[in-house]
């Protein structure tokens, strides 16, 4: 009796002992709790700041990427050589896991244009399945990607404020040090030269003492600047003349430079408020590395910006072409032809023979073909040549017909007074 006793009496105390340390482990492992099992701490690719990794942007545009309980988030920056089937093996995702996030990301993201300063965001059960994903790109657009039942993928644009800005600067002995001198970002040295390249030659009108006054937009998250600047306005004046440039704001897709008051020149492009990232000439190619014909102009822009036609045309061509990815032709008649390339995509209610208005959809940037990133490639060719887009004016005259005198000169006038308003308050 008195040995069944203790048998009973020890088995008691052996079970209370496992009961607690059962409890202890359990608490440990609740959501809320602090404690952290060994595979979020090193994922066998290295140590992983865990409290970092918790703390991770946690929104995209103004979508959460939500970190439900029982997960673990893992961010890292894009360094130099990095691929997006590393950064996810480095996370700690299987193979399976690897290929169905990376083909949810390429979905809307070319990723042969990943590169260093992008990030990436993760959050993952516990057991490693992916349950979010998140790529900071260029500007501050967010690729999300959502895992469930069947993948979800959006592209979100950032929300900005956008702030005005003013400066004026004095030539000596060129554009970009007189802009880089008077705090004025200098890549705007590029912008006139590109706009001016086909009016006049920028650089041998340059004696000395020419003083340039620009306007143009900052766009900003809170206190970080996103992206690059917009020039909106720009007065020039040389020796013997003034030249006066209005580009076109996130509504318009008119340039117009203007001599001394009159309207010398006016340009439609494909794309709303876009910048001119290279011009109409010989120039040595960003890929192949040799001197060949820019046959175009290129319009610096965001994948997925609406193209649409520059003047009212039929649709000549649709598809694929070598070295030009997808591409749209319009013909505008008397043998003028217009021809978008690198599209991500071609408007699909469209077919060869339709004819379009100047203003409507073809289709959506990209870069596609031989590219280095998203950009609009844009040509015009008149009688199976190509032209300068920037100096033909056979799609549109000169002053579209308008009294040249009169208009847009109170367009300028308003951004001369708001230029002078802002040199004044800066001052």
């Amino acid at each position: 009796m008195l040995i069944r006793l203790r048998y009973w009496t020890a088995l008691l105390v052996v079970g209370g002992i496992a009961f607690g340390v059962w409890a202890h482990l359990h608490k440990d492992s609740e959501p809320g709790s602090s404690a952290v099992t060994d595979r979020q701490r090193d994922n066998g690719h290295g140590k992983v700041d865990v409290e970092d990794a918790l703390e991770a942007p946690q929104t995209a545009g103004n979508a959460p990427l939500n970190k439900p309980e029982n997960s673990v988030t893992w961010s890292r920056v894009v360094g130099a050589g990095d691929s997006m089937s590393l950064l996810l093996a480095k996370a700690g995702l299987d193979t399976d896991a690897i290929t169905e996030v990376s083909r949810a990301i390429a979905s809307e993201f070319d990723l042969r244009h990943l590169k260093p300063g992008y990030s990436l965001t993760l959050t993952m059960s516990e057991q490693g399945a992916p349950k979010a994903a998140m790529l900071e790109i260029d500007n501050g657009f967010r690729i999300l990607a959502t895992f469930g039942a069947a993948p979800h993928v959006e592209r979100l644009a950032p929300d900005l404020d956008s702030i005005r800005r003013a400066g004026e600067a004095t030539v000596k002995s060129s554009i970009f040090a007189a802009l880089d001198d008077a705090g004025i970002p200098t890549r705007f040295a590029t912008d006139l030269e590109l706009i001016l390249a086909e009016t006049f030659d920028l650089r041998s009108a340059l004696a000395g003492g020419e003083r340039i006054r620009l306007m143009w937009r900052e766009h900003r998250s809170g206190d970080r600047v996103v992206g690059e600047p917009t020039i909106d306005f720009a007065q020039f004046d040389l020796a013997d003349r003034r030249y006066e440039i209005l580009w076109p704001d996130d509504k318009s897709r008119r340039t117009r430079i203007f001599q001394d008051g009159e309207l010398v020149k006016t340009f439609d492009q494909p794309i709303r408020g876009a910048r001119l990232s290279s011009s109409f000439g010989l120039r040595k190619h960003p890929i192949h590395g040799y001197v060949r014909m820019h046959s175009g102009v290129d319009f610096a822009a965001d994948h997925g910006a609406v193209v649409v036609a520059t003047q009212v045309g039929t649709i000549k061509f649709m598809g694929k072409r070598s070295g030009y990815g997808h591409v749209v032709e319009l013909d505008h008649g008397n043998n003028i032809q217009t021809l978008y390339a690198h599209l991500s995509a071609v408007n699909e209610a469209l077919q060869v023979g339709q004819r379009v208005a100047a203003g409507s959809e073809i289709g959506r940037a990209g870069s596609t073909g031989t590219s280095t990133a998203p950009h609009l490639h844009y040509e015009i060719h008149v009688d199976g040549k190509p032209v300068s887009p920037l100096a033909d004016t056979r799609l549109r005259g000169p002053g579209n017909g308008a009294p040249r005198r009169v208009k847009g000169l109170v367009s300028v006038d308003i951004m001369q007074s708001e230029l002078d308003r802002l040199l004044e308050s800066s001052g």
